[in-house]
């Protein structure tokens, strides 16, 4: 088992990640893995590094086991463990989280004493600039990656830059200026790369990336960079990233990196720091709405006796279609549906309920109604507390079987039934 060490590496050529769970497993496979062969090329000088930081330490054998299976025993011996995110931000130069939620973003990043912001202000002033790595080595890892990518490229919305295959700097200029950061004015010279892949609260993302810039003195560049498709999406590198960046400098560092992990034109760039997991929030609230209906459409032909497979062909030919008709039926007569495999992997209930907390939370800052959400909150808290929790850990379709079960227990009979008869 590998044990946390002490042993000194070039932090400047080292890439750590913190959070081996089910999507932190195969994101963080995937860039170790396409990081590595891109640069094997490169002289012994260049070669990256690799830090990991979990506590669980099965999650930490699973996760080196299949590394060893992927790349070798050579890219496995390029790998160190470290505690916690202090030691991180002192050993790696290029940080990504993928963690559970707002507390846990939180804690990694700003606790007093293992936090990476704690790892940062014990740096050496003269540590080592990524922009000049980026001089050295970054025009070559750059194509080494895309080839490794399929080609991926930067979604639509962001003219690429007629020099590099990076985003163009007057875009993220222009946008920059309007973004909400209170940060000061971001050096071209930061000396670390930090990538928070945690679906969280919006309002927090920001807030901790302004505390990042303003403590480092914008040495240190934070992005939002949450993530969309899944853990099937995550293991081929078909991930969709929707990406808040403070400045064009720090968009190009993470563009290479986002790309190990993401489908072809789905590295997404939304804006200022907060808007990548503004834009992840707003569509799960959507998605947690329609799986619902989805649902109750589905639900209600069934009990009037319509063919469900008939009726599922109509919704995804009529106004009625979405991404949850289409991809992510509950009827377990469709072929991979979530219902065909009882609703095992998939996004889980708890994530959506979590999600549908965080869209809530943010339209309460801004006085914003959205009462549809907060139905939504509602139903995937019982669909949670079915079959003594159970349920929590199914696909978020398996809403479908929570409303034919309550028309079992005759819920709606009750609450139709005159509160004046004995």
């Amino acid at each position: 088992m590998l044990r946390p060490t002490s042993i000194i590496q070039s932090r400047a050529s080292t890439i750590g990640w913190i959070g081996l769970g089910a999507m932190g497993h195969p994101m963080a496979l995937n860039l170790f893995t396409k990081t590595y062969i891109s640069r094997q090329s490169d002289n012994a000088e260049s070669s990256p590094k690799f830090t990991i930081c979990e506590q669980d330490e099965s999650r930490v054998s699973a996760f080196l086991s299949e590394l060893r299976e992927k790349g070798g025993i050579e890219l496995v011996n390029q790998v160190e463990r470290v505690e916690n995110g202090r030691e991180m931000a002192k050993t790696a130069s290029r940080i990504l989280t993928m963690l559970p939620s707002t507390p846990q973003v939180e804690s990694v990043y700003l606790d007093s004493k293992d936090g990476i912001i704690s790892g940062l202000l014990s740096l050496s002033e003269n540590s080592q600039p990524l922009a000049s790595l980026s001089m050295k080595s970054q025009s070559k890892e750059n194509a080494d990656i895309e080839n490794l990518s399929s080609s991926t490229t930067i979604s639509s919305g962001i003219p690429p830059n007629t020099e590099s295959s990076n985003v163009s700097s007057s875009t993220i200029s222009q946008d920059y200026s309007t973004a909400s950061l209170n940060s000061p004015s971001l050096p071209n010279e930061a000396h670390t790369l930090l990538i928070d892949c945690t679906t969280l609260s919006p309002t927090s993302a920001t807030s901790i990336a302004q505390r990042v810039h303003q403590e480092t003195s914008g040495k240190v560049y934070m992005l939002d960079a949450p993530v969309s498709g899944g853990t099937i999406a995550a293991k081929k590198g078909e991930l969709t990233i929707m990406f808040g960046s403070p400045c064009s400098s720090a968009t190009d560092l993470a563009i290479p990196l986002l790309k190990t992990m993401a489908k072809d034109n789905r590295v997404v760039y939304c804006g200022g720091n907060g808007k990548g997991v503004g834009v992840k929030v707003c569509n799960n609230l959507i998605l947690s709405i329609n799986q619902i209906a989805l649902a109750e459409g589905l639900s209600l032909g069934r009990s009037l006796g319509i063919d469900p497979i008939l009726l599922n062909d109509v919704i995804n030919t009529s106004s009625g279609q979405s991404w949850s008709s289409k991809l992510n039926s509950p009827l377990k007569e469709i072929e991979n549906s979530p219902g065909s495999r009882n609703y095992q992997g998939g996004f889980q209930s708890r994530l959506m309920l979590k999600d549908a907390g965080l869209a809530l939370e943010a339209a309460a800052i801004l006085d914003l109604p959205i009462p549809m959400t907060w139905a939504s909150k509602s139903i995937y808290e019982a669909v949670c507390n079915e079959n003594k929790g159970e349920w929590a850990n199914k696909d978020f379709s398996i809403v479908y079987e929570w409303i034919k079960k309550k028309q079992l227990e005759g819920v709606e009979r009750g609450w139709k039934a005159d509160p004046t008869e004995t």
